[in-house]
């Protein structure tokens, strides 16, 4: 041991970046010298710019939910990583921690997958008769699957007790600092508008000022998971409180990270005319973003009678950025009327899809092809579906975790 002890530091640095991340784990209880350098900040960015880089080692995350029997009252967060190939071959099962703090909520809101860093979010406040019982804990965790590591965040101080209120959420890395950062977007009680910032390097919440108070969140964009980090900004859509409408008056806003400042991004033309029901963003190829939209639609039927029906519009930013690049690349008519969500962007302009029965597919935009691999989403609890891409990381590594240890990687 005394002559691998010895070895030259920039030695072993290229020896430990050829290691899986199980060894290198299991490395760091070998000797200080080496829990120092796999610890050092600096391998643990080194060794995600290698990972990303590498093609090989792009995974699919993917996030289901299942009603506990025999009373089907508790819900079972299942994880899982796949291959991003024809057949979504499994990779690995993940085990999701039962002691992980919870108040309320049926699952965690997933509300962004980076660098192989997990955001998870509990703070739906529900409806009870004594208001000031809604005053209760909020869940933040950072969580590190393939590591076994996660983060408890401080709680913010800004909270609110609107009746299943929900702040916008978001998570992000700023790639300036190499900090992860986490957004939270609201309306108060008394309908001021108030943003704050968590920085992980930092451990701690700060108030966030550059936004113009005619902007809201978007409740019903947050009902479904769209990872919206691209590009160094975390997306989200507000409304314009100045609208008497303010379901026509919809617009994006990109927070970048490292200046901590807020613009905005034009959408489609056809968003100030439809009757939008619900609205949801979603990340295009890395590099731009796309939306989908559930849109009312009359169709007369007859001289007197018209049929309603909600239909599936998905957008995509071909150039991120650039309104003239937006372009209708599909809809629920064209797809098939079993296609009732857009889960996320594939390459070769292939999408997974989510049918009405809860199967998830694979589908050719263009061909509108779709091929099913055998995983199996519970209607009741699809909102809590996630589909996004992963890479294995040392994140956290280096953290003091606040949460109970589990098991070491099998």
């Amino acid at each position: 041991m005394s002559d691998y002890s010895n070895l030259p530091q920039e030695l072993l640095v290229e020896i430990f970046l050829r290691l899986p991340i199980k060894d290198l784990v299991k490395s760091t209880a070998v000797c200080k010298s080496w829990n120092s350098v796999i610890k050092n900040p600096n391998f643990i960015s080194t060794h995600l710019g290698k990972a990303i880089s590498s093609p090989d080692s792009h995974l699919l995350l993917f996030r289901l939910c299942t009603w506990e029997k025999p009373y089907y009252s508790v819900s079972v967060e299942h994880y899982s990583l796949r291959f991003d190939n024809e057949d979504v071959n499994e990779y690995k099962q993940l085990h999701f921690p039962s002691n992980f703090p919870r108040s309320v909520s049926t699952c965690f809101r997933v509300v962004g997958i980076c660098n192989g860093l997990v955001c998870l979010v509990d703070d739906v406040v529900i409806h009870v008769d004594d208001v000031s019982s809604c005053d209760r804990d909020y869940n933040y965790i950072l969580w590190n699957p393939f590591i076994k590591k996660a983060i408890r965040l401080p709680e913010p101080s800004l909270r609110f007790r609107i009746y299943y209120g929900m702040a916008f959420t978001g998570f992000g890395f700023d790639s300036k600092t190499k900090d992860y950062k986490l957004l939270r977007f609201f309306e108060m009680d008394d309908k001021s508008i108030e943003v704050e910032l968590y920085s992980l390097n930092a451990n701690r919440w700060t108030s966030i000022t550059s936004i113009a108070p005619n902007y809201s969140p978007l409740y019903r964009a947050q009902y479904y998971y769209g990872n919206s980090f691209v590009n160094g900004a975390i997306h989200l859509l507000a409304c314009d409180r100045n609208e008497r409408d303010r379901s026509r008056n919809i617009v994006l806003l990109a927070f970048d990270v490292s200046e901590e400042v807020f613009s905005e991004i034009p959408l489609p033309d056809h968003f100030s005319n439809a009757s939008i029901l619900r609205v949801q963003l979603l990340k295009y190829r890395q590099s731009s973003i796309a939306t989908m939209t559930w849109e009312c639609e009359r169709k007369r039927r007859s001289q007197i009678h018209w049929e309603r029906r909600s239909q599936i519009h998905l957008w995509v930013m071909k150039e991120y950025g650039v309104a003239t690049s937006w372009t209708k690349v599909l809809t629920s008519t064209e797809a098939g009327e079993s296609v009732a969500r857009v889960l996320f962007f594939r390459q070769d302009e292939q999408v997974f899809v989510r049918m009405q029965g809860g199967w998830i597919a694979s589908l050719d935009i263009k061909t509108k092809h779709s091929k099913g691999f055998g995983v199996h989403s519970v209607p009741s609890l699809e909102e809590y579906l996630v589909v996004d891409s992963y890479v294995e990381s040392l994140v956290l590594l280096d953290k003091c975790c606040n949460i109970s240890p589990w098991d070491v990687i099998n």
